[in-house]
């Protein structure tokens, strides 16, 4: 992720991605999220509210981020195998 994050504050968005997806997604999230949380307080703008999830689709969110996970870490680890290391 670090090197992912190098590239991406170079300006290298794509370099970014290539060198782990789930990372940089995390990386723009907590951008966007930072974002919000600035002009909401300075706007003084209600917040957004989330009603409480059902234990059914609490657990497919459960399970779908488990699967990101794991899919980034295949991908990782191909990668590198096919690169044949950095």
């Amino acid at each position: 992720m670090t090197r992912g994050l190098g590239c991406l504050l170079q300006g290298n968005v794509k370099a970014g991605i290539l060198f782990n997806p789930l990372g940089m997604a995390l990386v723009f999230g907590i951008t966007l999220y930072l974002t919000y949380c600035v002009v909401v307080v300075s706007a003084r703008l209600p917040r957004l509210r989330w009603e409480p999830l059902s234990k059914m689709t609490a657990l497919t969110v459960r399970i779908g981020v488990l699967l990101l996970i794991a899919g980034n870490w295949i991908y990782l680890i191909v990668r590198e195998r096919a690169l044949g290391g950095l």
